[in-house]
Protein backbone atom coordinates (compact mmCIF):
# COMPACT_ATOMS: atom_id res chain seq x y z
CA UNK A 1 0.00 0.00 0.00
CA UNK A 2 1.22 3.46 -0.85
CA UNK A 3 0.86 6.36 1.55
CA UNK A 4 0.77 10.09 0.91
CA UNK A 5 3.40 12.37 2.46
CA UNK A 6 6.18 9.77 2.27
CA UNK A 7 4.87 7.74 5.19
CA UNK A 8 7.48 5.09 4.46
CA UNK A 9 10.32 7.53 5.08
CA UNK A 10 12.72 7.12 7.94
CA UNK A 11 11.02 7.27 11.30
CA UNK A 12 14.06 8.98 12.75
CA UNK A 13 13.79 11.73 10.18
CA UNK A 14 10.08 12.09 10.91
CA UNK A 15 10.76 12.45 14.63
CA UNK A 16 13.49 15.06 14.13
CA UNK A 17 11.25 17.09 11.81
CA UNK A 18 8.42 16.85 14.32
CA UNK A 19 10.67 18.06 17.13
CA UNK A 20 11.75 21.00 15.03
CA UNK A 21 8.13 21.88 14.32
CA UNK A 22 7.44 21.80 18.05
CA UNK A 23 10.40 24.03 18.76
CA UNK A 24 12.39 21.37 20.57
CA UNK A 25 16.15 21.71 20.44
CA UNK A 26 17.72 18.84 18.53
CA UNK A 27 21.30 18.24 19.52
CA UNK A 28 23.96 15.73 18.64
CA UNK A 29 24.75 15.04 22.26
CA UNK A 30 23.25 12.55 24.66
CA UNK A 31 22.57 14.05 28.08
CA UNK A 32 21.80 10.83 29.92
CA UNK A 33 22.24 7.16 29.27
CA UNK A 34 18.84 5.68 28.51
CA UNK A 35 18.02 1.98 28.44
CA UNK A 36 15.55 2.54 25.63
CA UNK A 37 15.08 -1.18 24.94
CA UNK A 38 13.29 -1.69 28.26
CA UNK A 39 9.63 -1.25 27.36
CA UNK A 40 7.22 -0.29 30.16
CA UNK A 41 4.23 -1.95 28.45
CA UNK A 42 4.29 -5.36 26.77
CA UNK A 43 0.62 -6.03 26.21
CA UNK A 44 -1.58 -8.72 24.69
CA UNK A 45 -5.26 -8.52 23.73
CA UNK A 46 -7.31 -11.70 24.06
CA UNK A 47 -11.01 -12.36 23.59
CA UNK A 48 -13.01 -13.39 26.64
CA UNK A 49 -13.19 -17.21 26.63
CA UNK A 50 -16.26 -19.40 26.83
CA UNK A 51 -17.08 -20.49 30.37
CA UNK A 52 -15.88 -24.04 29.74
CA UNK A 53 -12.51 -22.70 28.63
CA UNK A 54 -11.82 -20.46 31.63
CA UNK A 55 -9.57 -23.05 33.40
CA UNK A 56 -7.51 -23.53 30.22
CA UNK A 57 -7.38 -19.75 29.75
CA UNK A 58 -6.10 -19.26 33.31
CA UNK A 59 -3.47 -21.97 32.86
CA UNK A 60 -2.30 -20.24 29.67
CA UNK A 61 -1.96 -16.94 31.54
CA UNK A 62 0.11 -18.51 34.30
CA UNK A 63 2.22 -20.77 32.09
CA UNK A 64 2.82 -18.96 28.81
CA UNK A 65 2.49 -15.22 29.29
CA UNK A 66 5.29 -14.72 31.86
CA UNK A 67 7.66 -16.75 29.67
CA UNK A 68 6.81 -14.56 26.69
CA UNK A 69 7.33 -11.39 28.71
CA UNK A 70 3.72 -10.16 28.65
CA UNK A 71 3.08 -7.75 31.52
CA UNK A 72 -0.39 -6.49 30.53
CA UNK A 73 -3.47 -8.44 29.44
CA UNK A 74 -6.38 -6.60 27.84
CA UNK A 75 -9.51 -8.77 27.80
CA UNK A 76 -12.10 -8.02 25.13
CA UNK A 77 -15.26 -8.56 27.15
CA UNK A 78 -17.87 -6.58 25.22
CA UNK A 79 -21.22 -7.90 26.50
CA UNK A 80 -20.01 -11.38 27.42
CA UNK A 81 -20.39 -10.77 31.13
CA UNK A 82 -23.42 -11.29 33.36
CA UNK A 83 -23.83 -7.68 34.42
CA UNK A 84 -25.74 -7.31 37.68
CA UNK A 85 -26.39 -3.65 36.97
CA UNK A 86 -27.92 -4.47 33.58
CA UNK A 87 -28.62 -8.21 33.26
CA UNK A 88 -30.49 -7.56 30.02
CA UNK A 89 -27.16 -6.75 28.35
CA UNK A 90 -25.48 -10.13 28.95
CA UNK A 91 -24.74 -11.72 25.58
CA UNK A 92 -24.92 -15.42 24.84
CA UNK A 93 -22.13 -17.30 26.65
CA UNK A 94 -21.54 -14.49 29.15
CA UNK A 95 -19.17 -15.21 32.03
CA UNK A 96 -20.26 -15.10 35.65
CA UNK A 97 -18.53 -12.93 38.24
CA UNK A 98 -16.55 -15.88 39.71
CA UNK A 99 -15.38 -16.89 36.22
CA UNK A 100 -14.16 -13.39 35.40
CA UNK A 101 -12.51 -13.07 38.80
CA UNK A 102 -10.66 -16.33 38.18
CA UNK A 103 -9.07 -14.76 35.09
CA UNK A 104 -8.16 -11.62 37.03
CA UNK A 105 -6.61 -13.75 39.78
CA UNK A 106 -4.54 -15.70 37.27
CA UNK A 107 -3.09 -12.41 36.04
CA UNK A 108 -2.34 -11.21 39.56
CA UNK A 109 -0.68 -14.51 40.43
CA UNK A 110 2.01 -13.84 37.82
CA UNK A 111 2.21 -10.05 38.08
CA UNK A 112 0.27 -9.20 34.91
CA UNK A 113 -1.81 -6.03 34.79
CA UNK A 114 -5.42 -6.77 33.83
CA UNK A 115 -7.44 -4.30 31.72
CA UNK A 116 -11.09 -4.91 30.74
CA UNK A 117 -12.22 -3.78 27.29
CA UNK A 118 -15.57 -2.89 25.74
CA UNK A 119 -16.69 -1.22 22.50
CA UNK A 120 -18.43 1.96 23.61
CA UNK A 121 -19.23 3.76 20.34
CA UNK A 122 -19.20 1.77 17.10
CA UNK A 123 -19.30 -2.00 16.71
CA UNK A 124 -22.82 -2.23 18.13
CA UNK A 125 -23.68 -4.81 15.49
CA UNK A 126 -21.88 -7.82 14.09
CA UNK A 127 -22.84 -8.75 10.54
CA UNK A 128 -26.67 -8.89 10.72
CA UNK A 129 -26.83 -9.21 14.50
CA UNK A 130 -27.67 -6.15 16.60
CA UNK A 131 -25.60 -6.44 19.79
CA UNK A 132 -27.20 -6.25 23.25
CA UNK A 133 -26.94 -2.52 23.96
CA UNK A 134 -28.94 -1.41 20.92
CA UNK A 135 -31.14 -4.51 21.03
CA UNK A 136 -32.22 -3.61 24.56
CA UNK A 137 -32.14 0.18 24.09
CA UNK A 138 -32.96 0.96 20.45
CA UNK A 139 -33.40 4.62 21.40
CA UNK A 140 -29.59 4.82 21.71
CA UNK A 141 -29.15 4.06 17.99
CA UNK A 142 -27.51 6.91 16.05
CA UNK A 143 -29.14 5.79 12.79
CA UNK A 144 -32.25 3.63 13.33
CA UNK A 145 -33.10 3.94 9.65
CA UNK A 146 -29.73 2.48 8.61
CA UNK A 147 -29.41 -1.23 9.36
CA UNK A 148 -27.30 -4.21 8.27
CA UNK A 149 -28.31 -5.53 4.86
CA UNK A 150 -30.22 -8.79 4.65
CA UNK A 151 -28.82 -11.10 3.51
CA UNK A 152 -25.51 -9.88 4.91
CA UNK A 153 -22.73 -9.12 2.45
CA UNK A 154 -19.06 -8.68 3.33
CA UNK A 155 -17.79 -5.12 3.66
CA UNK A 156 -15.50 -4.34 0.75
CA UNK A 157 -15.44 -0.55 0.61
CA UNK A 158 -15.98 2.37 2.96
CA UNK A 159 -19.34 2.95 1.28
CA UNK A 160 -20.79 -0.38 2.39
CA UNK A 161 -22.65 -0.80 5.68
CA UNK A 162 -20.20 -1.77 8.43
CA UNK A 163 -21.51 -1.59 12.02
CA UNK A 164 -24.08 0.29 14.08
CA UNK A 165 -23.12 3.13 16.45
CA UNK A 166 -24.62 4.61 19.57
CA UNK A 167 -25.75 8.22 19.66
CA UNK A 168 -23.19 9.86 21.98
CA UNK A 169 -25.59 12.74 22.66
CA UNK A 170 -28.53 10.68 23.86
CA UNK A 171 -29.24 11.95 27.39
CA UNK A 172 -29.63 8.46 28.88
CA UNK A 173 -26.72 6.67 27.20
CA UNK A 174 -23.98 7.45 29.70
CA UNK A 175 -26.10 6.34 32.64
CA UNK A 176 -26.03 2.83 31.20
CA UNK A 177 -22.48 2.94 29.87
CA UNK A 178 -21.00 4.25 33.12
CA UNK A 179 -22.75 1.57 35.15
CA UNK A 180 -21.28 -1.15 32.91
CA UNK A 181 -17.81 0.36 33.17
CA UNK A 182 -18.07 0.77 36.93
CA UNK A 183 -19.17 -2.80 37.42
CA UNK A 184 -16.24 -4.19 35.45
CA UNK A 185 -13.80 -1.87 37.23
CA UNK A 186 -15.07 -3.06 40.59
CA UNK A 187 -15.15 -6.77 39.74
CA UNK A 188 -11.71 -6.69 38.13
CA UNK A 189 -10.06 -4.24 40.52
CA UNK A 190 -8.92 -2.48 37.35
CA UNK A 191 -6.71 0.61 37.20
CA UNK A 192 -7.26 1.04 33.45
CA UNK A 193 -10.10 0.52 31.01
CA UNK A 194 -10.03 0.12 27.20
CA UNK A 195 -13.08 1.85 25.73
CA UNK A 196 -12.59 0.82 22.07
CA UNK A 197 -13.85 3.73 19.89
CA UNK A 198 -12.42 2.30 16.67
CA UNK A 199 -13.96 2.25 13.20
CA UNK A 200 -16.83 4.61 13.97
CA UNK A 201 -18.36 5.01 10.54
CA UNK A 202 -21.74 6.30 11.70
CA UNK A 203 -21.45 9.57 13.62
CA UNK A 204 -23.37 12.83 13.36
CA UNK A 205 -26.04 11.23 11.19
CA UNK A 206 -28.06 13.77 9.21
CA UNK A 207 -31.33 12.38 10.58
CA UNK A 208 -30.28 12.20 14.22
CA UNK A 209 -32.32 14.80 16.16
CA UNK A 210 -29.40 15.39 18.53
CA UNK A 211 -26.33 15.20 16.25
CA UNK A 212 -27.41 16.40 12.81
CA UNK A 213 -25.40 19.37 11.62
CA UNK A 214 -22.84 19.23 14.41
CA UNK A 215 -19.09 19.06 13.83
CA UNK A 216 -18.18 15.36 13.87
CA UNK A 217 -14.76 15.94 15.38
CA UNK A 218 -16.39 17.86 18.22
CA UNK A 219 -19.02 15.14 18.72
CA UNK A 220 -16.32 12.50 18.94
CA UNK A 221 -14.05 14.55 21.20
CA UNK A 222 -16.84 15.44 23.61
CA UNK A 223 -17.77 11.78 24.02
CA UNK A 224 -14.12 10.74 24.45
CA UNK A 225 -13.68 13.35 27.16
CA UNK A 226 -16.82 12.26 29.02
CA UNK A 227 -15.55 8.67 29.13
CA UNK A 228 -12.09 9.88 30.12
CA UNK A 229 -13.37 12.11 32.92
CA UNK A 230 -15.49 9.33 34.37
CA UNK A 231 -12.58 6.90 34.33
CA UNK A 232 -10.22 9.47 35.81
CA UNK A 233 -12.71 9.95 38.61
CA UNK A 234 -12.48 6.22 39.26
CA UNK A 235 -8.68 6.33 39.30
CA UNK A 236 -8.47 4.51 35.96
CA UNK A 237 -6.30 5.20 32.95
CA UNK A 238 -8.23 5.31 29.68
CA UNK A 239 -7.04 3.31 26.67
CA UNK A 240 -8.55 3.75 23.21
CA UNK A 241 -7.84 2.91 19.57
CA UNK A 242 -6.15 5.48 17.37
CA UNK A 243 -7.90 5.37 14.02
CA UNK A 244 -10.57 8.07 14.47
CA UNK A 245 -7.80 10.56 15.28
CA UNK A 246 -5.97 10.09 11.96
CA UNK A 247 -7.03 11.78 8.72
CA UNK A 248 -7.59 8.95 6.26
CA UNK A 249 -7.70 11.29 3.29
CA UNK A 250 -4.40 13.06 3.94
CA UNK A 251 -2.52 9.90 4.86
CA UNK A 252 -4.15 7.54 2.39
CA UNK A 253 -4.86 5.11 5.24
CA UNK A 254 -8.58 5.26 4.42
CA UNK A 255 -11.61 4.24 6.46
CA UNK A 256 -10.59 1.37 8.71
CA UNK A 257 -7.14 2.46 9.90
CA UNK A 258 -8.08 6.14 9.84
CA UNK A 259 -11.06 8.46 9.59
CA UNK A 260 -12.86 9.37 6.39
CA UNK A 261 -15.70 11.14 8.19
CA UNK A 262 -13.94 14.19 9.58
CA UNK A 263 -13.27 13.11 13.16
CA UNK A 264 -9.48 13.43 12.99
CA UNK A 265 -9.35 16.98 14.38
CA UNK A 266 -10.53 15.53 17.67
CA UNK A 267 -6.87 14.72 18.36
CA UNK A 268 -6.42 18.33 19.47
CA UNK A 269 -9.59 18.37 21.59
CA UNK A 270 -9.20 15.34 23.87
CA UNK A 271 -7.34 14.73 27.12
CA UNK A 272 -3.63 14.06 26.67
CA UNK A 273 -3.30 11.38 29.35
CA UNK A 274 -5.20 8.81 27.26
CA UNK A 275 -3.18 5.78 26.13
CA UNK A 276 -3.46 5.62 22.35
CA UNK A 277 -3.40 2.09 20.89
CA UNK A 278 -2.26 2.66 17.31
CA UNK A 279 -3.31 -0.43 15.39
CA UNK A 280 -1.77 -0.92 11.96
CA UNK A 281 -1.97 -4.43 10.54
CA UNK A 282 -0.99 -4.19 6.88
CA UNK A 283 2.06 -1.95 7.10
CA UNK A 284 3.86 0.24 9.61
CA UNK A 285 3.49 3.95 8.75
CA UNK A 286 5.10 6.24 11.36
CA UNK A 287 1.80 7.26 12.97
CA UNK A 288 3.11 6.42 16.49
CA UNK A 289 5.51 9.37 16.13
CA UNK A 290 2.55 11.56 15.21
CA UNK A 291 0.74 10.68 18.43
CA UNK A 292 3.82 11.14 20.57
CA UNK A 293 4.43 14.56 19.06
CA UNK A 294 0.80 15.43 19.79
CA UNK A 295 1.45 14.67 23.44
CA UNK A 296 0.03 11.17 23.90
CA UNK A 297 1.51 7.98 25.24
CA UNK A 298 1.20 5.44 22.45
CA UNK A 299 1.31 1.69 21.88
CA UNK A 300 1.76 0.48 18.28
CA UNK A 301 -0.56 -2.49 17.92
CA UNK A 302 0.20 -5.53 15.77
CA UNK A 303 -1.91 -8.48 14.68
CA UNK A 304 -1.08 -11.09 12.05
CA UNK A 305 2.01 -10.06 10.07
CA UNK A 306 5.36 -10.65 11.80
CA UNK A 307 7.23 -8.24 9.54
CA UNK A 308 4.81 -5.44 10.40
CA UNK A 309 5.10 -6.14 14.13
CA UNK A 310 8.90 -6.02 13.97
CA UNK A 311 8.78 -2.79 11.95
CA UNK A 312 6.54 -1.28 14.62
CA UNK A 313 8.89 -2.41 17.37
CA UNK A 314 11.82 -0.84 15.51
CA UNK A 315 9.89 2.43 15.37
CA UNK A 316 9.28 2.34 19.11
CA UNK A 317 12.91 1.68 19.93
CA UNK A 318 14.18 4.19 17.36
CA UNK A 319 11.98 6.93 18.78
CA UNK A 320 12.86 6.00 22.37
CA UNK A 321 16.54 6.20 21.42
CA UNK A 322 16.59 9.23 19.16
CA UNK A 323 13.92 11.18 21.00
CA UNK A 324 16.37 11.33 23.88
CA UNK A 325 18.63 13.49 21.73
CA UNK A 326 16.30 16.43 22.28
CA UNK A 327 16.82 18.94 25.03
CA UNK A 328 13.65 17.66 26.69
CA UNK A 329 14.55 14.00 26.47
CA UNK A 330 11.41 12.70 28.16
CA UNK A 331 9.06 14.42 25.72
CA UNK A 332 9.23 11.83 22.95
CA UNK A 333 11.15 8.90 24.42
CA UNK A 334 8.85 8.25 27.35
CA UNK A 335 5.70 8.51 25.28
CA UNK A 336 6.60 5.41 23.29
CA UNK A 337 5.35 3.04 25.96
CA UNK A 338 5.84 -0.33 24.30
CA UNK A 339 3.94 -2.78 22.11
CA UNK A 340 0.40 -4.16 22.10
CA UNK A 341 -0.31 -7.40 20.23
CA UNK A 342 -3.93 -8.06 19.27
CA UNK A 343 -5.96 -11.02 18.08
CA UNK A 344 -9.62 -11.07 17.07
CA UNK A 345 -10.59 -14.72 16.96
CA UNK A 346 -11.53 -17.30 19.54
CA UNK A 347 -9.08 -17.45 22.45
CA UNK A 348 -9.30 -21.24 22.57
CA UNK A 349 -8.05 -21.40 18.97
CA UNK A 350 -5.23 -18.98 19.82
CA UNK A 351 -4.13 -21.04 22.81
CA UNK A 352 -4.35 -24.34 20.94
CA UNK A 353 -2.25 -22.90 18.11
CA UNK A 354 0.24 -21.47 20.59
CA UNK A 355 0.91 -24.96 21.95
CA UNK A 356 1.04 -26.50 18.47
CA UNK A 357 -2.21 -28.41 18.90
CA UNK A 358 -3.91 -26.60 16.03
CA UNK A 359 -3.02 -24.47 13.02
CA UNK A 360 -2.35 -20.77 13.32
CA UNK A 361 -5.08 -19.93 10.86
CA UNK A 362 -4.80 -16.14 10.84
CA UNK A 363 -1.11 -15.69 11.68
CA UNK A 364 -1.75 -13.96 15.01
CA UNK A 365 0.04 -16.61 17.08
CA UNK A 366 3.11 -16.63 14.84
CA UNK A 367 3.21 -12.85 14.97
CA UNK A 368 2.84 -12.86 18.76
CA UNK A 369 5.70 -15.31 19.22
CA UNK A 370 7.93 -13.49 16.73
CA UNK A 371 7.29 -10.09 18.28
CA UNK A 372 7.77 -11.09 21.90
CA UNK A 373 10.87 -13.13 21.13
CA UNK A 374 12.37 -10.01 19.55
CA UNK A 375 11.30 -7.90 22.54
CA UNK A 376 13.06 -10.34 24.88
CA UNK A 377 16.16 -10.26 22.70
CA UNK A 378 16.22 -6.47 22.77
CA UNK A 379 15.59 -6.49 26.55
CA UNK A 380 18.75 -8.55 26.98
CA UNK A 381 20.66 -5.95 25.00
CA UNK A 382 20.97 -3.00 27.38
CA UNK A 383 20.49 -0.56 24.53
CA UNK A 384 22.39 2.20 26.28
CA UNK A 385 22.64 5.15 23.94
CA UNK A 386 26.19 6.48 24.31
CA UNK A 387 26.29 8.66 21.24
Amino acid sequence: MKYVLNLRQSVRAAVVIAMLLLGLKVTGQQKTQTNYNQLPVKALLLTVPDAKDVPMFCDFIRDALPKEGVNTLVLRIRYKYKFKSHPELADQGALSEPELKAIVKACRDVGIRFIPKMNLFGHQSEDEKILPLLAAYPQFDESPQLNPPHPWKPVYTMYDFYTKSVCPNHPDLLKVVFSLMDELIDVCGADAFHVGLDEVWIIGDDRCPRCAGLDKAEIFAAYVNKLHDHLKGRGCQMWMWSDRLIDGKTTGLLAWQASMNNTSRAIDLIAKDIMICDWKYEDAPPTPAYFSVKGFNVLPSSCNKPEVAIAQLNQVLDIRKNGSRAEYSHVLSNRMQGMFHTMWGNSRDFIQAYYGKDKDRDGSVTTFKTLFKEIRTRDNNTGLNNN
